[in-house]
């Protein structure tokens, strides 16, 4: 874009920017900080040794800490400082002066750390202490890129930068003056993806705001941009006094948390729905386990111990989701107490804040209801876990019963075959006759004919097979004429009585039966 048709410069530009990083997290409890909770401390020092700043470089060691050594204080209703907690020991901020190492002007910055109940919140502000500055200057107040997205400071939550600047002639299309402005801004990043989404526009304090979002899915490359344009003198009055600092911060943090857990929200849905589908996988399995009894209850097994585990990882996440949505709809209202406040100290008549309005309209109306949408069809996948793992239970009770059963029929076909060649083996001595002489021990297959020994081993084993095959006949064909004498029966009663509806109220039941019918009454509808 070119800038020759754009006011060349601007008097005092600075920017701003705000970071969040989550401090504590409420599957964790609100009294242990989450595992990175001090990355944010760590990166602001990473960039106080980039651009040479040695007070930054210990920034750590000047905040405030708890009983425990941990930075910040617990975020709980009985500590209500916590809502906005300026962290710094000893002053309000850390200021600095630097000069970028591809500019000959210098630049002044303040680093302003807070908690803001349970997330750490940084302002970051670069500015030029100069009443005229090119508009091609304004790189350097982010100086080689190092607050870009995805670069040093990368906040957990998400981060929102704040360009203002004034205008040292009359403009006459603001937004595009803003376009440049960002596109001088974050020269690494291609203008098109900057520009890709038309900007919101408003008025705040007198002058024009223009709100950029890349939308990026990952917060750590997410770029949102406000661009405020001081155009009236009654702006920078107001700019100056403050009032609107706080509201406002909170406001984007609100904003952040919103963005982040619907973010949350699209990875749980996603993880539930790959457990959903190994379910489904399962379902189409049923169809192919194997034909034997032993390894289709060695299968079934398996899945009776795997499906559960599958099904309470899948509650977890139906449960987070249903947090998510909570989280959401407390911000959405902190969101709109703050947006109230902004709207108290606005300039009336004037001011139009209708953009920020729009987020909280697209929070209500898309975010939440999208992961409404979402839990409600992973609801039904819960019952189908919870089917699923039923009817495997009952096939496997039915398969292990019937196992069992065999079970039970072979042992008392063994133990009756056992006990007949017990029998025999006892009863030897009366029946076979005893000739020591012909019983050669040493050499027991010497002989053309048996001797006892083997003679009796040899008929024992035949008596105990003779048995075994007997009894197993026997025990298997009681089920075999219990089903015949159930199908006969069932076949001669249906014979013997069988009943056919009446086409009429008047008309009387018709019974066939084989023996001679009983006179038929009918009860008369007058009676």
């Amino acid at each position: 874009m070119s800038n020759t048709d754009l006011p060349a410069k601007f008097a005092n530009p600075k920017l701003t920017l705000f970071a969040f990083h989550l401090r504590n997290n409420l599957a964790q409890g609100l009294e242990e900080t989450v595992e990175n909770a001090n990355l944010l401390w760590e990166q602001c020092q990473n960039l106080g040794q980039k651009l040479g700043v040695n007070r930054l470089e210990t920034l750590i060691s000047k905040l405030k800490k708890d009983n425990n050594n941990k930075i910040g204080i617990f975020p709980g209703n009985e500590n209500p400082v916590s809502n906005y907690l300026e962290l710094l020991t000893s002053e309000k901020f850390i200021d600095f002066s630097a000069t970028p190492n591809s500019s000959s002007l210098k630049i002044r910055g303040e680093v302003y750390p807070l908690q803001i109940h349970d997330t750490f919140a940084v302002d970051i502000t670069l500015r030029y202490p100069y009443f005229s500055v090119e508009i091609a200057q304004l790189s350097h107040l982010n100086p080689e890129s190092y607050l870009s997205p995805n670069q040093i400071i990368q906040a957990s939550l998400g981060k929102t930068f704040l360009l203002f600047a004034q205008p040292l002639e009359k403009v006459e299309d603001l937004q595009k003056l803003a376009n440049a402005c960002i596109i001088t801004l974050f020269p690494t990043i291609k203008p098109e993806k900057l520009l890709h989404y038309p900007p919101s526009s408003g008025y705040f304090l007198g002058s024009a705001i223009f709100e950029y979002d890349i939308r990026e899915e990952n917060s750590s490359k997410n770029l949102h941009v406000l661009v405020w344009l001081n155009c009236d003198a009654k702006t920078e009055e107001l700019e100056t006094e403050g009032s609107y600092y706080q509201p406002l911060i909170n406001l984007l943090c609100c904003r952040s948390k919103i963005i982040y857990t619907y973010t949350q929200s699209r990875w749980c849905n996603n993880q539930a729905r790959r457990l959903y589908k190994q379910l489904e996988e399962k379902v189409a399995a049923f169809k192919t386990l194997p034909s034997t009894r032993v390894e289709r209850l060695t299968e079934l097994k398996r899945w009776l111990a795997e499906i559960p585990e599958l099904t309470l990882e899948y509650s977890r996440y139906l449960r987070d989701l249903e947090v998510h949505i909570k989280t959401i709809e407390t911000n959405i209202k902190n969101y709109e107490l703050f947006l109230n406040t902004l709207h108290n100290i606005s300039i009336k008549d004037k001011d139009n804040l209708e953009f920020f309005q729009q987020f909280l309209k697209y929070s209500e109306e898309t975010l939440t209801e999208q992961i409404k949408v979402d839990l409600g069809y992973l609801n039904v996948g819960k019952q189908l876990f919870e089917q699923m793992i039923g009817t495997i239970r009952g096939i496997v009770e039915i398969e292990q019963a019937e196992s069992d059963r065999n079970l039970q029929k072979t042992i008392q076909a063994v133990g009756f075959s056992i006990g007949a060649a017990g029998i025999v083996a006892t009863s030897a001595p009366y029946w076979i006759k005893q000739n020591p002489r012909e019983i050669l021990i040493n050499k027991p297959f010497t002989s053309h004919s048996l001797n006892t020994f083997t003679l009796v081993l040899v008929l024992s084993f035949f008596t105990g097979l003779a048995t075994w095959v007997i009894i197993s006949v026997i025990i298997n064909s009681k089920n075999w004429i219990a089903g015949v004498k159930y199908w006969f029966s069932s076949k001669v009663g249906n014979k013997k009585n069988q009943a056919s509806l009446p086409s009429s109220a008047n008309q009387p039941v018709q019974i066939t039966s084989g023996q001679k019918e009983p006179e038929q009454t009918s009860i008369s509808q007058n009676n």
